[in-house]
């Protein structure tokens, strides 16, 4: 008799266990809600191009001829000719904003300077006259910091800024990764300009673009 109630209730117990796994089944839903899930970061596989509002930049006057930057007595600029390094009539120039990326076209010039008769280069007093020289002719920071970060988040934006490099006639320049940097933007005599700069314990660089219209 024992044995007949075992056996019915294991026979109860499997049509139960079935019932459940045939609802669950048919209810996937009720088995899903209980469940947390991850979303996975996206690759940012696009950059957002900013535009520039050219009626918020000031004017800079009576600050001389493009490229405007001239090395004080501690200082050359490697290569001179017309107070530039290199230059390159067409070109873009990447900006970092801080957030996103303006692009501007026109004509590029390149200033690398180094201290006077090979002396070790400093970074604080080119630092320093770069800035007395901004705050003077009034240009506005457009940004300045670290290159973005090497995460994949900002993945997008880095590749978008290793498009800033150049082959000249004497060298091959462009915005490194691993340095901080600062981006201006100002107007003189009717035209546009762009500026970045940066600098490092060898040398420092100044890239200015003259935008077309």
């Amino acid at each position: 008799m024992k044995k007949t109630a075992i056996a019915l209730l294991l026979g109860v117990a499997l049509v139960s266990c079935k019932s459940k796994e045939k609802k669950t089944e048919e209810n996937p839903k009720d088995s899903i809600s209980k469940t947390t899930t991850v979303e996975q970061p996206k690759i940012n596989g696009s950059v957002t191009t900013t535009i520039v509002n050219w009626d918020s930049i000031p004017e800079a006057k009576e600050i001389g001829n493009y490229p405007f930057f001239k090395p004080s007595k501690e200082f050359k600029i490697l290569d001179e000719k017309d107070g530039l390094s290199e230059v390159f009539e067409n070109e873009k120039l990447e900006n970092y904003t801080g957030k996103d990326v303006y692009t501007a076209e026109g004509k590029l010039g390149i200033l690398v300077f180094e201290n006077v008769d090979g002396q070790h280069f400093s970074t604080r007093l080119f630092e320093k006259n770069i800035e007395d020289y901004i705050a003077k002719i009034g240009a506005k920071q457009l940004y300045k910091g670290n290159y973005p970060a090497n995460e994949t988040a900002n993945e997008a934006l880095r590749n978008k800024l290793k498009e800033n490099l150049w082959s000249g006639k004497h060298r091959t320049t462009g915005l490194s990764d691993d340095e901080p940097f600062a981006v201006y933007a100002f107007k003189n005599n009717g035209k546009k300009y762009v500026v970045n700069v940066q600098f490092n314990s060898a040398q420092g660089e100044i890239f200015i673009m003259e935008l077309k219209e």
